[in-house]
């Protein structure tokens, strides 16, 4: 068996290493949960780039359509007026044709500009998805709070003192000193 002093020395080295083994273990996992969120952020912004490039490109394609409409509607009432001009047609007949090629050109025009309207939202909400889904990815990270050495301190003294209390011998009263008759005394175990 060793010695009170050998046991103290040894109770608060161990206290002490466990300490800095836990405050050590907590580091480790702050900086790994650093190094993950760090990740996540850059992956979730080259994946809200990857989303406006693609609205981007959406857009371009939509602009394209639309010129390519315009276009065909100019070249179309251009064929009609020379025709309508070498045949010597006017009136009501000329202007509802053209008014036909006009409200079939605005018909279009309005179909792109919903699919582009819809389009819009569907990559609004798919970069807001994946902007939650990244933050959620980061908070849901795992994050170790330091220990605190008075927790340590404190269970390593409280360890030591109770182990002090049950080596020592319980105090008891010179005979005669106690209450009651026949000499009898009262002690940690109970009347004598």
């Amino acid at each position: 068996m060793c010695t009170m002093e050998a046991y103290v020395a040894g109770r608060v080295l161990q206290g002490y290493t466990q300490y800095k083994a836990d405050k050590d273990k907590a580091r480790y996992i702050n900086q790994q949960t650093d190094s993950k969120a760090k990740n996540l952020r850059e992956e979730a912004i080259y994946k809200d780039n990857s989303l406006i490039r693609q609205k981007e490109i959406k857009e371009d394609q939509l602009s394209a359509q639309k010129f390519d409409l315009k276009t065909k509607a100019v070249q179309t009432k251009g064929k009609a007026k020379v025709a309508f001009f070498e045949k010597g047609i006017g009136g009501n007949l000329y202007n509802t044709i053209i008014g036909d090629i006009s409200r079939q050109e605005g018909t279009q025009s309005n179909r792109i500009d919903l699919n582009y309207e819809n389009y819009i939202r569907s990559m609004s909400s798919n970069r807001l998805a994946y902007n939650r889904r990244f933050t959620n990815q980061i908070l849901n990270l795992p994050r170790a709070n330091k220990p605190s050495f008075m927790t340590y301190a404190l269970d390593v003294s409280m360890d030591i003192g109770s182990m002090y209390m049950s080596n020592q011998a319980p105090s008891t009263p010179a005979d005669g000193a106690g209450m009651g008759v026949d000499g009898g005394y009262m002690t940690d175990y109970g009347y004598q």
